[in-house]
């Protein structure tokens, strides 16, 4: 019995392993690799996102609260009718819009680091946002039938939520804005710093580079995003590699 819970949890789009790209492959993979993960993490600063995530939802409450329950008069089980699927599905919109993840793939070699990093358009909560607009089309023309005059109250919430969907899911300008390819080769040497951020488990490994559009030298950080049973394990090997340079703990932008 445990092992089809096993399979099935497996099955979940969210467990399931890693894979790289079919044009996103190893520049180096005839190199015996050190150390190889891959994980799916927020390269962004996630206190702002979740902070915005929170103040959205309240504010979108306490709209609903005053426009169908006080302001329209309905009772407290047609405010949850009208209110629920619509709620449901900005909380699906917003939560794929301050909780994009990015899929990282990462190599060691003596030679030094590859990345692969790549990102699209998460399916999942498209296709829940897909069956709430279906269910939120049924609240609406229920709540019509019972008082056509709660007509555009009734469009403006499950309706225009529904409108999202549609707009999100045929619209080419966001996949295109949300699905991004980078592969980086770096050798050990490049390195001028190490840093591992207090409050994530995120290793900064900074370097110089040439940049082309200002015609300067400039500073870069590649990000080395790991779970926190991975960061001591990850950073011996920094420390290995980089055994003169000196790493600390610090706070610093993640982007």
């Amino acid at each position: 019995m445990s092992s089809i819970f096993d399979s099935l949890a497996r099955s979940l789009p969210w467990n399931k392993p890693i894979e790289l790209p079919e044009h996103h492959q190893w520049k180096h993979n005839n190199i015996p690799a050190l150390l190889e993960w891959r994980i799916k993490d927020r390269p962004y600063n996630t206190t702002i996102a979740n902070a915005m995530f929170v103040f959205m939802l309240c504010a979108v409450s306490v709209f609903s609260y005053f426009l169908l329950y006080r302001s329209a008069n309905f009772s407290v089980s047609e405010t949850l009718f009208i209110a629920v699927p619509g709620f449901l599905m900005f909380f699906l919109a917003l939560y794929g819009t301050t909780h994009q993840r990015t899929k990282f793939a990462y190599r060691f070699t003596e030679q030094g680091i590859e990345v692969c990093e790549w990102k699209a358009p998460g399916k999942g909560w498209m296709i829940a946002l897909k069956w709430l607009t279906v269910v939120a089309a049924i609240a609406v023309i229920f709540v019509i039938a019972l008082d056509p005059s709660a007509f555009w109250i009734a469009l403006a919430g499950p309706g225009g939520m529904g409108l999202l969907y549609l707009s999100l899911a045929n619209s080419s300008k966001y996949q295109e804005m949300h699905t991004e390819y980078h592969h980086r080769d770096h050798k050990w040497g490049r390195y001028k710093k190490i840093s591992i951020h207090p409050k994530r488990p995120v290793i900064g490994l900074h370097f110089d580079y040439f940049n082309t559009s200002q015609q300067s030298m400039d500073k870069g950080v590649l990000f080395l995003y790991c779970k926190k049973s991975q960061l001591n394990s990850t950073l011996g090997v920094v420390r290995e590699k980089l055994p003169d340079i000196q790493s600390e703990y610090e706070v610093f932008d993640i982007y």
